[in-house]
């Protein structure tokens, strides 16, 4: 009886963190698409400052910097959010691993314990 019982924890264990391996892959997935996002957003930002900086000889005539000084800004600003976004990425990637690693274990020790009750 304790070994079905055990059997059921150990099913509601592996049950709990395949939920928690789906939602960490969710939240990963999550994190990749918003960090492939920022890139994006950064590689039109680059050809943007390129533009910029083809015209600044004559917005430094014209003494308009502002839209230059905003461009850096916003520029400086995605890429602070990159690295955010790949901060969280390595994280959910450890994560993952780490519940992986925790399912194989909790697989195997349902093995065992299968073994042990034949």
């Amino acid at each position: 009886m304790k070994v079905i019982e055990n059997l059921a924890m150990k099913n509601e264990k592996m049950e709990i963190q395949e939920m928690q391996l789906k939602e960490a892959k969710h939240i990963a997935e999550e994190a990749d698409h918003k960090y492939k996002e920022v890139a994006h957003k950064l590689v039109i930002l680059e050809g943007e400052l390129e533009r910029v900086e083809e015209c600044e000889v004559s917005k430094l005539k014209c003494g308009d910097l502002e839209e230059l000084k905003n461009v850096t800004n916003n520029l400086k600003s995605l890429e602070a959010a990159s690295l955010k976004y790949s901060e969280k990425e390595d994280k959910y990637e450890e994560e993952i691993k780490l519940l992986s690693d925790k399912l194989k274990e909790a697989e195997t020790h349902i093995k065992f314990a299968e073994r042990t009750v034949v």
